[in-house]
């Protein structure tokens, strides 16, 4: 090969690196676009969140080497095996962080999952990003951060079978026997107009047809059968607050389980729900159990006494307390009185014993 040729491929070669250096030195870390979300607003613990994330190269230049790490928040559990983890955790200063690396052609994306966790209930935030971009040779790097979009709830675990839920089985079980097993559907009171918390088998399909608009049947003995579940959000220690919390779990999803309406009332931050049934109404439910922090507002017995005078069309109280003593026992015998009805009492420090 004659020397020129070589001289010339040897320049060519050192013009077309040091273009790409040049080129990789004018390009600027915005040009990378990350977009995370997760496939779900509410959890619990130890419920699998996927975070899927898309990593864009907007520019009209190929970037050699763009890397991105997650800094995940303390109270988040990766979920990935072990194999993963040791292919991208790096470790230092900056915690529990997962890092990846990429050349991106010109407007092209890599996309990929991380699946999560949370250990705890509350409003969680799940960390940051870091996206670095470099130059052709390595020399320099860029580096921009912020924090990953979107907060979770995480309500609180339901309780697995404990003592302290053996009178709420049976009291559910009286309701649930009294309402699906001996409904006569020939003896109809009426019609109605359909609030989406009825069960599809009460829908009459002949009057829907014929009013232009979803009508249920009113059959003897079940048209007001609802039960109100009291919170009493009275300080105590942390674990049985959060046994309080994970008792009105529970109570709320065997009662969503039976197709009871029910209304949650509270005298704190748990606040106030109507009356229903149904994935909206379990929804914001869950969500107000999550952020709870267990702060009170009024005594129980004001809520006690307001409910007792209003709670006419009710055929059931829970009431959910963190220790069942003395200063309850004149609430309780208000809601008793208030009309001949059934009350369960669930108490916090006992589940908490039990567990």
């Amino acid at each position: 090969m004659p020397l020129t040729l070589i001289i010339l491929i040897v320049l060519g070669v050192i013009a077309a690196l040091t273009a790409a250096e040049i080129l990789s030195l004018t390009a600027d870390s915005r040009r990378v676009v990350l977009r995370c979300e997760t496939d779900m607003r509410l959890t619990e613990p130890g419920e699998a969140v996927t975070l899927s994330y898309r990593v864009r190269n907007t520019a009209f230049w190929p970037l050699f080497f763009v890397g991105f790490s997650f800094r995940f928040d303390d109270g988040v559990e990766v979920l990935e095996d072990e194999a993963w983890k040791e292919k991208h955790r790096i470790g230092g200063l900056l915690g529990r962080t997962y890092s990846f690396d990429a050349m991106l052609p010109p407007h092209r994306s890599l996309r990929g999952r991380i699946r999560l966790c949370f250990r705890d209930r509350g409003l969680h935030s799940l960390g940051k990003v870091y996206v670095e971009t470099g130059d052709f040779f390595g020399f320099r790097s860029r580096v921009r951060s912020f924090d990953i979009p979107g907060r979770i709830v995480c309500t609180a675990a339901p309780l697995p079978d404990v003592p302290a839920l053996k009178p709420l089985g049976g009291f559910l079980g009286d309701i649930s026997v009294r309402r699906f097993l001996l409904e006569d559907p020939s003896l109809v009171l009426g019609y109605r107009d359909y609030t989406g918390s009825e069960p599809m088998k009460a829908i009459s399909w002949a009057q829907t047809a014929r009013n232009g608009r979803l009508m249920v049947k009113n059959h003897d003995f079940t048209v007001d059968l609802d039960v109100a579940v009291l919170v009493d959000l009275e300080y105590c220690r942390k674990p049985v607050a959060e046994r309080c919390l994970s008792l009105l779990r529970t109570v709320c999803d065997r009662l969503e389980a039976a197709q009871i309406p029910y209304a949650v009332c509270s005298n704190g931050d748990l606040f106030e729900t109507e009356k229903g049934v149904g994935r909206k109404h379990s929804f914001e439910i869950q969500r107000r159990i999550g952020l709870s922090r267990f702060v009170r507002y009024r005594r129980f017995e004001e809520l006690a006494a307001r409910w007792a005078a209003g709670g006419l069309g009710r055929r059931g109280w829970i009431v959910v307390t963190p220790r069942a003593d003395a200063d309850l026992r004149s609430s309780l015998e208000r809601l008793l009185a208030a009309r001949d009805t059934r009350l369960c009492l669930l108490s916090g420090e006992e589940a908490a014993e039990d567990a």
